[in-house]
């Protein structure tokens, strides 16, 4: 199935404008704002970051929003947080996506978890490779593995976590479609790109389980200047 753009532009211009707030911002990602609906708790909506160039860092949008409408008619259980709907709102075209929480109603992190040293490091690997093999047996194409990526649901003793973000290739194009279309090329996507992150990813977990919180996470909204780093919950 491939979710054309018209289709997108055609949900956005048919949306009731939503209002959203700073006071509701989430979280921060290098292209993308994450923000609550407060007209509906169960949902986030995703911004672009610099609304005058929407479609640029909405980018990856587009592509979690074709992979999110491939695979959640397949699985139920895809570790992903799938994507709903186009809306409009006063901060530009937003992607609403289910907001993944846990049993006290928050949206905790990876890094929240090793930060509070309720996870090792050690452990925060095994449970993202376990997605990683997920992901390898239901398609889903991954590219970006970092610890503001994932969110744990439910009681955190299941240590059951979901990805947010990052399930999907930067953009929308052929390869996506190519990929989505063969279980083989996800898997051999999906690992490789995990296999080149590890490291990284391993250093930014042991840097925050030991205490720096802040280590590798996307800039505050009021500096836009430098976008290195990883996000935080884009």
């Amino acid at each position: 199935m491939f979710v054309s753009f018209r289709e997108i532009k055609k949900q956005i211009k048919n949306s009731n404008e939503i209002i959203l707030s700073d006071n509701n911002i989430l979280s921060y990602g290098s292209n993308r704002i994450c923000y609550l609906d407060e007209s509906n708790p169960s949902t986030l909506i995703k911004i672009a970051r610099h609304p005058e160039s929407w479609k640029k860092d909405h980018r990856q949008s587009f592509s979690e929003w074709y992979v999110s409408k491939t695979v959640e008619p397949k699985n139920t259980e895809c570790c992903i947080s799938l994507c709903q709907s186009w809306v409009r709102t006063n901060k530009g075209p937003g992607l609403v996506v289910e907001r993944i929480v846990d049993d006290q109603g928050q949206s905790t992190t990876l890094r929240k978890l090793l930060f509070r040293k309720e996870l090792t490091v050690e452990y925060a690997l095994l449970l993202v490779e376990k997605i990683v093999y997920k992901f390898s047996t239901t398609g889903i194409p991954a590219s970006d593995f970092n610890i503001d990526n994932f969110v744990i649901e439910g009681n955190h003793t299941n240590n059951k976590l979901i990805m947010i973000d990052g399930f999907s290739p930067k953009k929308l194009n052929l390869k996506t479609r190519l990929l989505l279309q063969s279980k083989v090329l996800s898997n051999y996507y999906t690992k490789r790109k995990w296999r080149k992150t590890k490291s990284r990813f391993t250093d930014c977990a042991q840097k925050v389980y030991a205490g720096d919180y802040n280590f590798a996470a996307a800039m505050p909204l009021s500096d836009t200047s430098n976008s290195e780093g990883l996000k935080a919950n884009q």
